[in-house]
């Protein structure tokens, strides 16, 4: 090897060494980071706002916020963590296999859809029309007066007999006859039963669903068909019926607001749902 052979390997050694020590050196220097206003630090490429840190440092009790320099580090150490753990559960596949961070996930994405929908408030005209499409909804229940006739079983279980007088009752009712003889014909029923106007709920609590129920497709001046009750069969005979009545819109106005809120994002997140599954492969296994 000659001699300008051996000083320019020594030349491209020495080279070699200044270079890897200046990338060292550069390395383990940090060099200053330029940040967005607004912007309190950023971990791998994800930024945490100033926003949040001021917020949740208000949150703490005025004690605790001294000094407030300090506690702000603190926040912002804590923010930073969680920052990194929810990046690792990402990056680990915890969105994938976790049931829990899917729900979560599933609840945060809901909450903001809701938010952003909530973001404009509900216009008058959007509260009438929505009113005027469910005014029904907010109607009084309808209310019932009737007279219970009711017919006990001489030889309980055996219901012929009382069934015959429930259908003669029925028969005599068509016939023109006054519920009041018809009354006084009836057995007593073992409880007092109500002798005025009475909802539906409060009516099925004496006599039953079923037998409520049927009130709905009569009118008054007629009898449900007899039915079995307690040791008997009974026939209620509905007096009259006095439907609900829906309330004005300024009396339950913010009902009705919050109820159009709550349709409002419904339907974003079904539109929401629909786009999606429309961009999606969604591929389904046979059965």
């Amino acid at each position: 090897m000659t001699d300008r052979t051996r000083r320019a390997w020594l030349i491209a050694g020495a080279l070699t060494g200044c270079a890897l020590a200046a990338m060292q050196i550069l390395h383990d220097v940090r060099l200053p980071v330029r940040f967005l206003p607004g912007v309190a630090a950023r971990v791998n490429g994800r930024e945490i706002d100033r926003a949040s840190v001021d917020r949740t440092v208000a949150g703490f009790d005025a004690r605790m916020r001294k000094p407030e320099a300090a506690v702000r580090d603190r926040v912002l150490t804590r923010m930073i963590d969680e920052e990194l753990l929810v990046q690792h559960a990402l990056d680990s596949g915890a969105a994938e296999t976790d049931p829990e961070v899917r729900a979560a996930l599933m609840r945060a994405a809901i909450s903001r859809l809701n938010s952003e929908a909530a973001s404009q408030p509900i216009s008058t005209a959007e509260i009438d029309a929505f009113y005027g499409a469910h005014r029904s909804a907010y109607a009084s229940s309808a209310n019932y007066e009737v007279t219970p006739l009711y017919y006990e079983s001489p030889d309980f279980p055996n219901l012929q007999e009382a069934r015959r007088r429930a259908d003669a009752a029925q028969t005599s009712v068509l016939a023109g006859q006054a519920v009041e003889t018809l009354e006084r014909g009836a057995d007593k029923l073992p409880f007092v039963a109500p002798g005025t106007l009475a909802t539906a709920r409060t009516l099925a609590n004496y006599f039953g669903a079923s037998a409520v129920a049927a009130l709905d497709h009569i009118r008054p001046g007629e009898t449900t068909q007899p039915g079995v009750f307690g040791r008997g069969v009974l026939v209620l005979y509905l007096n009259r019926r006095v439907a609900g009545a829906s309330p004005s819109l300024p009396d339950i106005h913010d009902l009705v607001q919050a109820d159009a809120m709550r349709e409002r994002q419904e339907s974003a997140l079904e539109n929401l749902l629909e786009s999606l599954r429309k961009t999606a492969q969604i591929d389904i296994a046979p059965p």
